[in-house]
């Protein structure tokens, strides 16, 4: 049996025994910290932090587990404890900064600093707290009280301060919120790595912010000395609510920005804090009239990735009103996790207890200070199993002892997504009973229904869960025929075809649903099915209708695909996404933004060349379509699409919600921000909600009329990137290329490489209601890496070197001694496929620049028949021309000659002859090859075991074993990897044997986006998706073919 290390540390990793802390508070600020054996599973480094108060210790566990810590964190407080089993790859005290030695994947464990619960008539409560950002730590204890459609708010305020405030009467914000609708459906300021707002389409819509229901002041009264460095005053704060709410369940919060106080005990702290509550401290939830229990929405396996990106599932039942964001991928319709470790092949365990991200998270720092103050223990959590044999399994039920947190990270400790925002650090309620770590012992299908209720400390019951799906298969990886999230235009056509990878003959099905002018009721349902051939390509059958796009609106695309091996192991994979389908030279036009997000408007260029580390800044996506964007290794980039208006009553709409205040978009982070006016002159658009409220969208979101946002989605062939849909600015959107991209299929702990190349997809959406116009617009870009000695070096310009006038700075790459401005990135038969015969050779493909550019694709095939394709390339590049699909009846080798002619303008202006062409990355004789064999010729004598090891960086020996009686012969063959020939050419069969030499450190002289620097661990090793094809004419006179894959150190090729 093949072993190596998993790709993942393990899910179920114990977190710290809180039964085994023990919290004392000194009656001041310091929370005294004790772990007594057991407490940490070994002599670990121990991290123990405050979210409330930013402040955070390290120190390091004995060999029986105990510890101590001393850390600010007033009673009422919540404090994270971590231990590093990894011995310093998370947790290091020498980091300074918590974003350098990141504790997220650290598992971690919560609880609250005791306190006394005020006494008196009302709700009491104990709020601890930290201003923001000169960090004098605070505490509130009071009692709320409800009447006659007003609230009040009092007790005393006390600070701990080395400053004397003696006589000071502090100030905070304070906001209300809807917490929960009349549903009882949570609700939260900003939506950040989920959304309660949807698409038509049914995809999550991230939104910074926007207005409270109310914003006043709580002032204190005059503070007086009551200790060493401790002053304290009485507080009153009553506030009529304002008329209008509607039934649901309301909170008061309170903003630690700006009181001016000094005087940080400890000195100065670490930058902990996240940026994903505003740094709000919640009071007590109150109702208002009859509103439905409240219900939060429970994650399921959120700390877990899928070969696709996804992080875990959701409840059916909350699916229509929540969805959860990674970023880096759209969560798929159907989540798969492996069932057995690659290094023992004993199951997995898997924790199947519920994650809150409404209520804490993290983004590389600390997460947020929960806005629950559950209790604990406290309800229970009951699931119950339907396994694929229809056996039931039930575990618990057990009560809620607590909460844990960590973050996905590869086996060996790496951090798998840390150059920008991610989803990190899930609040986890758990029942620290080990009753819910649970082993799928078949493969298949199970349906999971969590069923359980959590109290908080005001005496307030949550419910939670509902059904859940996981298939439990081993991980097919799907190249699709187009790239996840490429904008289309009306008229143009998806092509539905799936390589598959390894390459086995999987049932696939592709459903795409064009919701028309964002209008579920105008939606469209367009299909493929069908069974992909042994070697893993699914073309669309012959006369199978095309997936055309019939109007403007939003897509979304689900694709399936399932096979069943002969030891009955099912092997599946799974995608989503959406884009925008626009008109043709629509009036509303997408674009990125001018230069760097630090650059003030008014000076931001469209082209430039300069370098940004180390300053904290990010490269925006290139204003105009087709331009292009040089990084090095260094350097980071920002998603952010905007529109312009070229007819104006879109713009003046927006600008009509600007003036009533009712225009909710994040804004900028350049200094001075830009006004509306700003944007607009700049043809950047922003794209935002209106609401019939004139409140927060996220709010209530049936009450948004005007919606306005976008899509966006960073390409990698074979690699996903980010996607998200968002209005106008998510805040940390941004990404840096040392990163893991989530352990994608085809991905090491190097990152990205020189060479590599992304494709940046965007589309725009704006429909209002009130106003009656809407638009859709399309955008792409393309991204470059830069050789390693420009690491720190950003360029943007148009491509083509200059050719139409415009600025430039090179060719797009230099590849095996010539410059390269264009190329052509096949999707659909690719170097190296096979097909059978009677299946539809179909040519779909991606230009670079994102350029609509004359195709030409001309096929010959076996005794010099040719098949010609031709056609244009949509505005952003993408091709494919249904019409022009056949059908392969002759077994042998087809040589597919490809040429993009850019003839129309960039955005530097009109392109005159000579037009610049392209054709595939690596190409030989202008091309690749394409093998066919005949449907019912047999396979090949499996040469390896459908699944062995590559130890090392190779070279790697791929035999090959003719048929009995066919000793000698000429083998050709084709060695590629997503977006690249990386060699082909013909050997010779000797004794009926043959071998195929894939060298990765040779060829990575040439290519150099070869990635020999391994998958999980930091030595050398294969990280790359590649494929391996041959083909050769038998004694017998019928052509026979192979294919094998190679992901990382895994080689496949299954029984065929």
């Amino acid at each position: 049996m093949p072993s190596r290390d998993d790709d993942y540390y393990p899910q179920a990793v114990a977190p710290p025994d809180f039964s085994k802390i023990t919290l004392t508070s000194d009656g001041a600020a310091y929370t005294h910290v004790v772990g007594t054996a057991g407490a940490i599973p070994g002599a670990f480094p121990v991290y123990v932090a405050s979210p409330n108060s930013a402040n955070d210790v390290f120190t390091t566990a004995a060999a029986d587990g105990s510890f101590t810590a001393d850390v600010i964190a007033p009673p009422g407080a919540w404090l994270l404890v971590k231990y590093d089993p990894t011995n310093g790859r998370w947790i290091d005290a020498a980091s300074g900064d918590v974003l350098r030695a990141p504790v997220n994947s650290a598992p971690g464990a919560w609880s609250q600093v005791p306190f006394a619960p005020p006494l008196g008539s009302g709700v009491p409560f104990v709020l601890a707290g930290s201003t923001f950002e000169n960090r004098v730590d605070f505490q509130l204890s009071g009692l709320m009280t409800q009447s006659a459609g007003s609230v009040t708010l009092a007790g005393t305020i006390t600070f701990y301060s080395t400053d004397s405030l003696t006589g000071q009467t502090p100030q905070f914000s304070i906001l209300l919120h809807r917490l929960y609708n009349v549903d009882g459906e949570p609700r939260l300021m900003a939506n950040q790595f989920f959304s309660t707002i949807l698409t038509p389409t049914g995809l999550p819509v991230e939104h910074w912010n926007g207005p409270a229901l109310l914003a006043d002041a709580l002032v204190s009264g005059a503070l007086g000395q009551t200790a060493a460095n401790v002053y304290a005053a009485p507080f009153t704060y009553t506030r009529p609510l304002p008329p209008g709410l509607g039934d649901g369940t309301y909170v008061f919060s309170l903003s630690t920005f700006g009181t001016g106080l000094t005087g940080s005990l400890g000195g100065a702290r670490r930058e902990v804090n996240p940026f994903l509550t505003n740094h709000e401290l919640y009071f007590p939830p109150f109702a208002l009239g009859s509103p439905a229990a409240p219900h939060l929405f429970w994650g399921l396996l959120t700390d877990v990735f899928s070969a696709d990106g996804s992080r875990g599932t959701v409840a059916a039942e909350d699916a229509a009103a929540f969805g959860i964001v990674d970023r880096m991928a759209t969560q798929s319709g159907s989540f798969i996790v492996p069932r057995v470790s690659k290094k023992d092949g004993q199951p997995l365990v898997y924790r199947l207890e519920p994650y809150v991200p409404m209520v804490s998270q993290g983004e590389r720092r600390l997460a947020n200070v929960p806005t629950h103050a559950f209790k604990f223990p406290s309800g229970s959590l009951t699931a119950t199993i339907t396994r694929p044999d229809a056996q039931v399994v039930t575990l618990g039920p057990q009560p809620f002892r607590g909460a844990a947190s960590r973050t996905p990270a590869s086996s060996h400790g790496h951090l798998l997504d840390n150059g920008g925002g991610h989803l990190a650090d899930v609040f986890q309620l758990t029942t620290d009973s080990g009753a819910f770590d649970y082993q799928f012992s078949l493969y298949g299908e199970y349906t999971i229904v969590l069923d359980g209720t959590v109290d908080d400390v005001y005496g307030n019951t949550y419910t939670g869960g509902g059904t859940y799906t996981v298939f439990v298969a081993e991980p097919l990886d799907l190249e699709p025929a187009v790239l996840p999230m490429t904008p289309l235009e009306v008229g143009n056509s998806l092509d539905p075809g799936v390589t598959i990878l390894p390459g086995v003959p999987a049932d696939v099905t592709v459903d795409a649903t064009l919701v028309v002018n964002s209008d579920p009721a105008q939606a469209v349902t367009l299909s493929a099915h069908g069974t992909a051939n042994r070697f893993g390509t699914f073309t669309p059958s012959p006369g199978s209708p095309p997936l055309t796009m019939t109007g403007p609106g939003e897509l979304v695309v689900n694709t399936v695909a399932t096979y069943t091996d002969v030891d009955g192991v099912l092997w599946m994979g799974a995608t989503r996404w959406g884009q925008v389908v626009a008109q043709p030279n629509s009036s509303f036009v997408a674009h990125g933004r001018h230069e760097i997000d630090d650059v003030p408007i008014a000076s931001a260029r469209q082209w430039f060349s300069t370098g940004i580390f180390p300053r904290s800044a990010h490269a925006f996506l290139p204003w105009a379509t087709g331009d292009v964007l040089w990084q090095g290794e260094s350097e980071a980039a920002r998603v952010q699409i905007t529109a312009e208006d070229t007819d104006g009553p879109i713009e003046a709409a927006m600008a009509d919600w600007v003036a009533q205040g009712n225009y909710f978009s994040k804004g900028d982070e350049s200094s001075p921000p830009p006004s509306f006016a700003d944007r607009a002159a700049k043809g950047e658009l922003p794209l935002a909600f209106s609401t019939s409220t004139g409140t927060n969208p996220a709010e209530e979101p049936a009450d948004i009329v005007a919606a306005g946002y976008w899509y966006a989605g960073i390409e990698r062939p074979g690699e996903r990137v980010r996607e998200i849909i968002s209005d106008d600015d998510n805040g940390t959107a941004y990404w840096r290329f040392g990163e893991l991209y989530g352990l994608q299929p085809g991905m090491g702990v190097a990152g990205d490489q020189p060479g590599d190349f992304k494709f940046q997809f965007g589309g725009a959406v704006y429909r209002d209601a009130v106003h009656a116009v809407q638009g859709y617009g399309i955008y792409a870009s393309l991204w470059m890496h830069l050789p390693d000695d420009e690491a720190t070096e950003t360029y943007v310009f148009p491509p083509f070197e200059g050719a139409n006038g415009g600025p430039f700075d090179g060719p797009l790459l230099t590849l095996q001694g010539q410059s390269i401005d264009a190329f052509v990135v096949p999707l659909a038969v690719r170097p190296g496929t096979v097909l059978e015969t009677g299946d539809a050779f179909s040519f779909a493909a991606q230009l670079a620049p994102t350029l609509p550019g004359a195709m030409s694709v001309v096929v010959t095939g076996p005794g010099g028949a040719t098949h010609t394709i031709t056609g244009r390339a949509n505005a952003i590049g993408y091709f494919y021309d249904p019409a022009q699909d056949f059908t392969v009846v002759t077994p042998g080798v087809y040589h597919v000659a490809v040429t993009a002619t850019f003839d129309g303008p960039t955005s530097a202006g009109p392109m005159p002859a000579p037009y610049p062409t392209g054709t595939i990355l690596g190409a030989v004789g202008g091309g690749f090859d394409v093998y066919v064999v005949a449907n019912d010729t047999p396979s090949l004598p499996a040469a390896v075991l459908p699944w062995s090891i590559v130890d090392g960086n190779g070279p790697v020996n791929l035999t090959l074993h003719a048929p009995p009686g066919t000793d000698n012969g000429t083998v050709s063959y084709t060695i590629a990897m997503p977006g690249y020939l990386l060699t082909a050419g013909t050997t010779a069969l000797d004794h009926g044997s043959a071998t195929i030499v894939y060298d990765p450190v040779t060829l990575s002289q040439t290519f150099p986006n070869i990635d020999v620097g391994g998958r999980v661990a930091d030595a050398p090793g294969l990280a790359d998706t590649v494929w391996a094809s041959v083909t050769f004419e038998g004694a017998d006179g019928r052509v026979y073919a192979d294919h094998v894959t190679l992901q990382g150190p895994d080689v496949y090729r299954p029984a065929r």
